[in-house]
C-alpha cells in the first residue's frame, strides 16, 4: 500500500457503528427534498456520511462522532465549497491519491481504492468501493457496521435542466468553481454505466452483511437498491427503535 501504511487510514473505523442506521448524501437534485422536509435535522442523530457537495447542508461546527465526510475526487479542492470541508468537525476521508496534498490535510483518513474491479468486492480486502465517492461512501456505511443505509441524492438524472440539488437555492449561495473542477453533464453520465456495476457490487455485499440499503429517491434512474420516498423512510426508521 505504499506511503499510505504510514498514514492514519479509514480502518480505524471498521465497525464503529455496529447495528446504526446510517445517511449517506449525495449530490442529485433529490437531496434538496429532503433538505426541505420538516423532519431534516432530525437525520443529525443518525450517522451521517456526506458526499462532496453535500457537506453544505451539514453543520458540523463542533466534534461530531456521527459525521463524516468522504470523497475520491481531489477537484473537490476547486470548488468554493471546500471551505466547508476545511471548517466542519466531522471525520474526514479521501483517497490515497490526495496524499500529494497532505499537508494541507490535517487530521484526514485516507483509504486506498479495492484490489478488484468495479464489479467485484472481496469481503477480506480492505480498501474502498472506488468509481465514485458516493459508491466509497456506501462501502464505508457497510464497513462500519451500519444495519439500514439510507442513500439520498443518488439521481444518475437531470431534472428541469438541473443535476445538483444546490442548483436549486438562490443564486447568491450557489457554489462556485474557483478552478475548472467538473465536466459536463454528458461527460459525467459516460461514467454512470461503472457506477452501476459497484452498486450491485455494493448491494450483494450488504446482504452478506445482513444490510438493508434503500435509495430515497423515488425517480432515481438507479434501480439497485430498493426505492422509496421520504416518508416511508421516517417510517423505516420509526419501527426501528
Amino acid at each position: 500500500m505504499g506511503f499510505i501504511r504510514y498514514m492514519k487510514t479509514y480502518k480505524e473505523l471498521i465497525g464503529k457503528h455496529d447495528g446504526e442506521i446510517s445517511f449517506v448524501l449525495g449530490a442529485g437534485t433529490s437531496l434538496y427534498d429532503l433538505y426541505q422536509n420538516y423532519n431534516f435535522q432530525k437525520i443529525f442523530n443518525y450517522v451521517v456520511i456526506s458526499i462532496n457537495s453535500s457537506i453544505m447542508i451539514t453543520n458540523w461546527k463542533d466534534v461530531d462522532n456521527k459525521g463524516y465526510w468522504i470523497s475520491n475526487d481531489a477537484l473537490c479542492r476547486r470548488w468554493s465549497w471546500w471551505e466547508e470541508v476545511e471548517k466542519s468537525k466531522c471525520t474526514k476521508i479521501v483517497r490515497d491519491s490526495w496524499l500529494k496534498y497532505k499537508d494541507e490535510l490535517e487530521d484526514f483518513l485516507y483509504f486506498s481504492p479495492r484490489p478488484t474491479s468495479e464489479n467485484i468486492i472481496n469481503t477480506d480486502d480492505e480498501g474502498l468501493c472506488y468509481c465514485s465517492s458516493v459508491a466509497s461512501g456506501i462501502d464505508l456505511a457497510i464497513q462500519m457496521g451500519c444495519k439500514k443505509i439510507f442513500v439520498c441524492g443518488l439521481d444518475h438524472d437531470i431534472v428541469s435542466s438541473y443535476h445538483h440539488f444546490w442548483q436549486l437555492f438562490d443564486k447568491d449561495i450557489q457554489p462556485r468553481q474557483i478552478k475548472p473542477a467538473q465536466g459536463s453533464w454528458e461527460q459525467q453520465k459516460s461514467v454512470f454505466p461503472i457506477h452501476l456495476k459497484s452498486y450491485k457490487a455494493l448491494s450483494e455485499f450488504a446482504e452478506l452483511k445482513n444490510t438493508e440499503i434503500y435509495n430515497c429517491s423515488p425517480l432515481s434512474k438507479v434501480n439497485t437498491f430498493e426505492k422509496i420516498n421520504i416518508d416511508y423512510m421516517w417510517k423505516i426508521i420509526n419501527e426501528n427503535k
